[in-house]
């Protein structure tokens, strides 16, 4: 397990740009004080207002980030997937407690690094602070971006833009072509995640359905024209639409 755990960690540093920045010795304090780590499908990571000591770089299946209401409802923030870190920002935080709570979505393999190694580490090394925080920044730019999309767009915008984002195949998007959408998680929570109801949510793929521009086969939601459903996203976007 220990010599598999070596190659992991080689290829991590190796491809990641959070880790590319580290020099070798940097890099083999950080190993030292990380550890593998396994959730089963909706396992907890860590709860709202832990402490924050660790973050986690995903290397296999879906992590969501959500947040639980007074009444217990459950808020899905975010959907963090293989190549992507959790809880970084908290590090640098006043409290450093989780400010939400993460779960497994489906069986996931994630390194554990310890904050303080890390801290430490950028505390000697300005430049290598600066590339987290270009790191950082980049994500928090993308984050502002979907924020601004979830409350200027329509509920049947945000779900038909996830879809066309989401796709695979239709390698000619010029001409009317088919492509595939895979859902990573249940439909309740890509409805969370888009800050839809779940009921609307339905109600928007059965309109995509009846219009012929989506089969829905279980996760698997079929595009039947990626051409017209950019034209339906920019006919629902228009203001007179509400």
């Amino acid at each position: 397990m220990a010599a598999g755990k070596d190659v992991i960690l080689q290829k991590v540093f190796r491809e990641a740009p959070l880790f590319r920045a580290l020099t070798t010795e940097q890099t083999a304090r950080v190993q030292r004080g990380s550890r593998h780590m396994h959730l089963t499908e909706n396992e907890p990571l860590f709860s709202a207002q832990d402490p924050a000591e660790r973050f986690y770089f995903v290397l296999k299946g879906r992590i969501k980030l959500y947040h639980l209401s007074l009444n217990g409802a459950e808020k899905v923030l975010e959907i963090v997937g293989p190549g992507e870190h959790i809880a970084l920002a908290v590090m640098f935080m006043e409290h450093q407690n989780y400010p939400v709570s993460a779960a497994g979505l489906s069986e996931s393999d994630l390194l554990a690094f310890d904050n303080r190694i890390f801290l430490a580490i950028l505390r000697e090394s300005p430049e290598t602070c600066f590339r987290m925080m270009a790191d950082m920044s980049r994500r928090l730019r993308g984050q502002m971006s979907e924020i601004r999309n979830l409350s200027l767009q329509s509920a049947p915008v945000r779900l038909t833009r996830y879809l066309l984002a989401n796709k695979a195949g239709c390698s000619h998007p010029s001409t009317p072509c088919e492509a595939v959408v895979r859902l990573d998680a249940s439909k309740q929570v890509i409805a969370s995640r888009l800050s839809i109801q779940p009921e609307t949510f339905s109600r928007i793929l059965a309109k995509l359905s009846s219009q012929k521009l989506i089969e829905v086969k279980g996760r698997v939601i079929h595009l039947l024209d990626v051409n017209a459903l950019h034209a339906f996203a920019e006919e629902e976007q228009k203001p007179d639409k509400g």
